[in-house]
């Protein structure tokens, strides 16, 4: 009996570090960005990922427990958009607005605020740099705009000389969900961001954060009927690679991943016990 007491305790050693480290920096700073999902084996050459990779991912504050949640569906690439613009201090309410450019060239941004009567409030115009992404609310795109309100209900039109991916988020204090984004142009899928990455054969997450309390996680799905092989990667608002620990591992890069047909992979940052946030 002391023997096999010894034994198990001897096995729980072994077992225990798999499952120690804890990937939350909760004292941050920020890390925030986009998130590329590429397949590099198993597609069809002539059709690509069609009906075999399927990509979403949960985007959370970590301020509760369970950690405050919205899913995120890959973003639509396409140069003129509308969505649902907000703003109000008074209910401390606001719409979050990530614009990523993951293409070669600078991307000229028109944004045209209209009140919910439809009437033009304000337009201005930035540029968001190649492979790089901007991320602001709404109160924040438009704080030079004198006579933009303070409290504001209406739309949001973005227009841009080259296709960009945008999500929006809508807040009321810390909670917040997804709202739709309706593309005024014929979509695109996202170019190649660097060789091997993106591309006819990847996937495009326009919003991505860690640390700091923040924290995402990437649903991977094979819908085919042969096993794939995937890579993500991970970029800074600034399009240099973004550093974080997801599944117990550091990196920027998660590479050679292998879904088994109708399997799935599951990347997140997981505390001591292996689990997710979410």
């Amino acid at each position: 009996m002391r023997r096999l007491l010894t034994t198990l305790l001897g096995l729980a050693a072994l077992a225990a570090p798999a499952f120690a480290q804890d990937d939350h920096n909760d004292a941050g700073p920020v890390s925030s960005g986009y998130a590329v999902v590429t397949a590099t084996s198993g597609v069809n050459p002539n059709f690509g990922i069609t009906g075999g990779l399927v990509v979403f991912e949960t985007f959370g504050y970590r301020s509760e427990v369970p950690a405050l949640q919205a899913g995120v569906l890959p973003a639509t690439m396409t140069t003129r958009m509308v969505l649902f613009a907000n703003a109000g201090i008074r209910l401390s309410s606001n719409v979050g607005v990530a614009i990523t450019n993951p293409g070669s060239g600078d991307a000229v941004v028109t944004m045209t605020l209209r009140r919910a009567s439809g009437n033009v409030t304000s337009s201005k115009t930035i540029t968001v740099g190649a492979r790089q992404q901007v991320s602001r609310y709404i109160s924040e795109l438009f704080a030079d705009v004198p006579d933009v309100p303070i409290d504001f209900d209406g739309s949001l039109t973005l227009t841009s000389n080259t296709p960009v991916a945008i999500v929006a988020l809508r807040y009321r204090e810390t909670k917040f969900s997804t709202i739709p984004i309706t593309s005024l142009s014929p979509s695109v899928g996202p170019p190649e961001v660097a060789p091997g990455i993106g591309g006819r054969n990847g996937v495009l997450l326009a919003q991505f954060a860690a640390d700091g309390l923040w924290a995402t996680e990437t649903v991977v799905l094979n819908n085919g009927t042969a096993p794939l092989t995937v890579r993500i990667d991970l970029f800074r608002q600034d399009g240099t690679p973004l550093v974080t620990t997801l599944n117990h591992q550091t990196g920027s890069s998660f590479q050679n991943l292998v879904i088994a047909p109708g399997g799935v992979i599951i990347f997140s940052p997981r505390d001591a016990n292996n689990d997710s946030d979410f």
